[in-house]
C-alpha cells in the first residue's frame, strides 16, 4: 500500500522541476512513511511513497526498474495472487530479485501489457513507463478500491496522483471549481465516483486502463460486471459455493509480511470474515459511552467464539472531537461519511497495526440495505401515479421538509431505477442544491446528476450495482482509502473482490440478494448462532448526539448556516455536517469561502 504521482510530457516539453516532485512526495508521506523514490527523464516524472507490507527489504523500492533498464513502475495496492503469477512467470524463464508483488506486476506487464490486467486479483493503481517508446500504461482495479486521478493540462501534459490534495497543494494544477461535482456533493454527500471538485481533474474509471503516447491519451475498459440468473443448483449448493468463495477471498487477503487485523463491528459481514479465516487475527471493536451505539459486547462474543486476539477501543466524544482538525486536513475530497473511518483507523494505528480488513462490501454483494426493498416500492408508486406524478411533485414542492423535497424531486424526474435510487441516497434534493449554489454564487451545473444503471440486469441487480458504483465506489471505498492512509494504515476489503464477485454474480438475485443477507447467513451458520437476530450495524458513531452537545462548535469549521437555513431545511444533522465539511474543504484546498453572494 503506497502513494504515487507523476507527470508525462511530450518530447519537447520540459519535465516537472525536481523541487515540485519533492513537494508532492512530501505531501504523500502519510501514504508511505517507510520509503520514498523519485525518478525523472526528459518526458517523465515518477514519484512514490512506500508503506512496506510485502518484502520489507530495499528490494521493494519504487519506482522499480526492469533489469534491462527500459521500464519503470510505480504501483499502489496489493496483488493477492502474485505468488501464483510469479510461479507461472518463473516457469516461463523469469527470475526475481525481490519477494513482493511489485516486481511480479512489473514483469507481467512487460510480458503481456494490458492483457495482464484481467489476471490480477487485488486492489491496484499503477503507471508503467516505457522509456524506449516514450509511452505509458496506467491502470486501476475493477472496483476502484485504489484511487488514480488524472489531469491533462493545456500544453498536453498528463499529471496523475493517488490524491487530489497532493496536486492542489503542490501548485501543479489550477484551483478551478467543478460545478457538476459540487452539486453532486450537495445531493449525495460525496463527489461523483469519476470526478473531483477540481475542474479537469478526474479519476480513471474502475476497471479501466489508460494509454499515453506523445501527448495522446486513450482510455479503455478491461473489466465490467456481469450478472446472471443461474438456475439448476440446489440452494444447499449455492450456500456451499458462497462459503467457499468467501473463505478463498479472506485467505487471499491475508497475504502480508506484517500482522493483519480486522475491524470487528459485531455485524454479519466482519464476523463472517473472522469465521472464514484460518489464522489467528487481531480484532478491534470500537466502544462508546453511549449505550445505544455500543456494540463492543457483541463483538467480544464473536471474537471469543472464533478465538481472535481482541481489543476493545473506547472512543469518547472528547477524544474523537480532538481529532477533528487532523480529520479535516486529511480529507482528500469532502465526504459526509468519513469521520467514522478516520477515527477507527487512527485507533487501529495507535494500537500498532499496519494492515486491517473490514466488512465493507457485504451489503452491496448480498443485499443488506433497506433500499433493496424501498426502491421497488417507489417504482410501483410512480407507476400507479402515472401522468399525475408531475402534479403531485408540484403540490409537495413548496413544503420545506427534507424528505418531501427529495420525494418531490423523484416524482418530477424521468421514471426509472436510477431516479428511485437517487431519492433514497440524496441528502439535499437537486432543487435545494441549486438554491445553495446560487446563495454562495458558485458555478452551477447544466443538469442534476443521475447515475447510470444496468438495464439488462434484474431489478435487484440494478440496485446492487448502483449501490456498488455510486455509494460504495464514490463514498465508502474512497473514504476507506484516504482516511485509513491518513494514519498510514492499509485497509483491505475481502468482500470487494473480483474473484468473489465473479463466483457469486451468476447466482439469481432472488437468492443472492434475499432480504437480510440470508445467503451469507446460511453460509456461515456459526456466525448466525452468535449474532442471532441482532440488527444490522456497522462502525456507527453517535455523531448526531455529539454534534448537538453544547460544546459541539469547538473544533468545527466556521460557517454561518442562517442564510442557508432560509433556503433549505437544515434540521437533519447530516445536512449541517455536510455543509461544514464542504466549507472547510473549499477554504482549505481551493481558497473559496462560502459566503452569501
Amino acid at each position: 500500500m503506497c502513494g504515487l504521482a507523476g507527470e508525462l510530457t511530450r518530447g519537447s516539453a520540459e519535465t516537472m522541476p525536481r523541487a515540485q516532485a519533492e513537494r508532492i512526495a512530501e505531501l504523500l508521506v502519510h501514504r508511505g512513511p517507510d520509503d520514498a523514490g523519485i525518478w525523472q527523464s526528459p518526458t517523465c516524472t515518477l514519484i512514490h511513497r512506500r508503506l512496506s507490507i510485502q518484502d520489507l527489504s530495499p528490494a521493494g523500492h519504487q519506482p522499480m526498474q526492469s533489469p534491462c533498464g527500459r521500464y519503470r513502475l510505480v504501483f499502489n495496492g496489493e496483488i493477492y495472487n502474485y505468488k501464483t503469477l510469479r510461479a507461472q512467470l518463473e516457469a516461463e524463464g523469469e527470475t526475481f530479485v525481490s519477494t513482493g508483488d511489485t516486481e511480479v506486476l512489473l514483469r507481467l506487464l512487460i510480458r503481456e501489457g494490458a492483457s495482464a490486467l484481467p489476471r490480477l486479483r487485488g486492489m491496484f493503481a499503477f503507471c508503467l513507463f516505457d522509456q524506449e517508446r516514450q509511452s505509458a500504461l496506467l491502470g486501476r482495479d475493477p472496483f476502484g478500491i485504489k484511487p488514480l486521478y488524472l489531469y491533462r493540462s493545456s500544453d498536453q501534459r498528463l499529471l496523475f496522483s493517488s490524491e487530489v490534495r497532493a496536486l492542489l497543494r503542490s501548485g501543479s494544477i489550477p484551483r478551478e471549481l467543478n460545478g457538476e461535482a459540487l452539486q453532486h456533493y450537495l445531493m449525495f454527500g460525496c463527489v461523483p465516483q469519476l470526478g473531483t471538485l477540481v475542474e479537469g481533474l478526474n479519476a480513471l474509471p474502475p476497471g479501466h486502463l489508460a494509454r499515453w503516447a506523445n501527448g495522446a491519451l486513450t482510455i479503455e475498459r478491461f473489466w465490467q460486471p456481469r450478472f446472471g440468473e443461474e438456475k439448476g443448483d440446489s440452494y444447499g449448493a449455492l450456500v456451499e459455493r458462497t462459503r467457499t468463495a468467501v473463505k478463498e477471498s479472506v485467505e487471499a487477503h491475508m497475504v502480508s509480511d506484517v500482522p493483519v487485523g480486522l475491524f470487528l463491528s459485531g455485524g454479519l459481514d466482519s464476523s463472517a470474515i473472522l469465521a472464514a479465516s484460518d489464522q489467528r487475527l487481531t480484532t478491534l471493536s470500537i466502544g462508546f459511552e453511549e449505550e445505544a451505539f455500543d456494540e463492543s459486547a457483541l463483538a467480544e462474543q464473536v471474537a471469543q467464539r472464533f478465538g481472535s486476539d481482541h481489543r476493545r477501543l473506547l472512543l469518547r466524544r472528547d477524544k474523537a472531537w480532538s481529532r477533528l482538525p487532523a480529520f479535516f486536513d486529511a480529507l482528500d475530497q469532502p465526504s459526509t461519511d468519513g469521520f467514522n473511518t478516520y477515527c477507527v483507523s487512527a485507533e487501529a494505528a495507535d494500537a500498532g497495526l499496519k494492515v486491517v480488513m473490514s466488512g465493507l462490501g457485504g451489503d452491496e454483494l448480498f443485499g443488506g440495505y433497506p433500499l433493496f426493498q424501498t426502491v421497488p416500492k417507489l417504482l410501483a408508486l410512480r407507476q400507479r401515479l402515472g401522468p399525475a406524478a408531475w402534479a403531485a411533485s408540484q403540490l409537495i414542492r413548496p413544503i420545506k421538509r427534507a424528505k418531501l423535497q427529495r420525494f418531490s424531486d423523484y416524482l418530477a424526474s424521468p421514471p426509472g431505477v436510477p431516479a428511485a435510487h437517487r431519492c433514497m441516497r440524496t441528502i439535499f434534493s437537486a432543487r435545494e442544491a441549486s438554491r445553495l449554489i446560487k446563495l454562495w454564487d458558485l458555478p452551477a451545473p447544466s443538469t442534476p446528476p443521475l447515475h447510470e444503471g444496468l438495464e439488462a440486469a434484474s431489478l435487484a441487480d440494478q440496485i446492487a450495482w448502483l449501490e456498488t458504483s455510486s455509494y460504495m465506489g464514490a463514498m465508502l471505498l474512497r473514504d476507506s482509502d484516504a482516511l485509513s492512509m491518513a494514519s498510514s494504515l492499509e485497509l483491505r476489503v475481502p468482500l470487494v473482490d473480483v474473484a468473489l464477485f465473479e463466483a457469486l454474480a451468476p447466482i439469481a438475485a432472488s437468492e443472492r440478494l434475499a432480504q437480510g443477507k440470508q445467503l451469507l447467513r446460511d453460509a456461515f451458520p456459526e456466525v448466525t448462532a452468535v449474532l442471532q437476530d441482532a440488527p444490522k450495524r456497522g462502525f456507527v458513531i453517535p455523531f448526531d448526539q455529539w454534534l448537538r452537545s453544547p460544546s459541539a462548535s469547538s473544533g468545527l469549521p466556521q460557517l454561518d448556516l442562517k442564510a442557508a437555513s432560509r433556503r433549505v431545511d437544515l434540521r437533519p444533522w447530516a445536512r449541517q455536517w455536510g455543509l461544514l465539511v464542504l466549507a472547510d474543504w473549499l477554504e482549505r484546498n481551493m481558497g473559496i469561502a462560502l459566503q452569501p453572494g
